[in-house]
């Protein structure tokens, strides 16, 4: 995937400088990969004209979750000749294991999505709220600049194209680091989704750190899953003896 990064934030860019009138502007954020083991977690935002928002459900976007991967990759190209600008931040497993050692993900992702409106002059804001919806909303209003009319609502993706669009970004992007991964670990076998509930995951992170001792370094070493592996492994151990 083609990408330019401005301050680690704009991921593509289709006008330069400073909008003329940001009231003619939507920005739609969503993320992907809150709750994975394995791999980053992903804030995008797309930003359009708000008369454009019709060609994004021309162009088949919608709910990301009701696309396969195949027909999020062709809307997601359609999307990069849409959009004004295309805001990604990625939060790496070490990353993210730092940060929630004194704060929540919802933390983090809000965080995120803050960073992403302070470098968009979008006028309008629809983000998909996470569940503790009022302190989220309260909390980002903190720290965002003003004059922003801010949309939060559950379940955003799958009524506000714009965020549809956003969603289905973060989800490419999370796919293509995924794939960096099962790429690097292709001895292994298929490693999943990344997601603990996936089979195939939890027999690699436990082969592997049967095998190693370890975990490989795309883990989340916050999550709950590391020490229910690890404990595993140390009945087995104990019962082996």
């Amino acid at each position: 995937m083609e990408s330019s990064k401005e301050d680690g934030v704009v991921w593509h860019r289709n006008e330069e400088g400073k909008m003329l009138n940001p009231e003619e502007f939507v920005l739609g954020i969503d993320e992907a990969g809150r709750g994975p083991v394995l791999g980053p977690m992903i804030i995008a935002g797309v930003e359009v004209r708000k008369k454009d928002e019709t060609k994004l459900v021309e162009a088949g976007v919608r709910d990301s979750k009701e696309l396969s991967h195949s027909s999020r990759l062709k809307c997601l190209e359609e999307i990069k000749k849409i959009a004004k600008v295309i805001y990604v931040i990625k939060i790496y497993p070490k990353e993210l294991d730092e940060k929630m050692e004194f704060m929540t993900i919802n933390k983090v992702e809000m965080q995120a999505m803050a960073k992403i409106i302070n470098s968009s002059d979008a006028g309008r804001v629809i983000i998909d709220l996470p569940s503790n919806g009022k302190k989220f909303v309260e909390a980002l209003k903190a720290r965002i600049r003003k004059g922003v009319e801010l949309i939060a609502e559950h379940k955003a993706d799958a009524k506000y194209p714009v965020v549809s669009a956003a969603s289905i970004v973060a989800k490419c992007i999370r796919e293509e680091e995924m794939d960096k991964i099962r790429e690097k670990y292709a001895n292994y076998g298929d490693i999943g989704s990344g997601y603990p509930a996936d089979e195939k995951t939890m027999r690699f992170l436990e082969y592997y750190y049967k095998k190693n001792g370890k975990f490989p370094e795309e883990t989340r070493m916050s999550w709950s899953t590391v020490k229910d592996v690890r404990a595993k492994h140390s009945q087995k151990t104990l019962f082996d003896v």
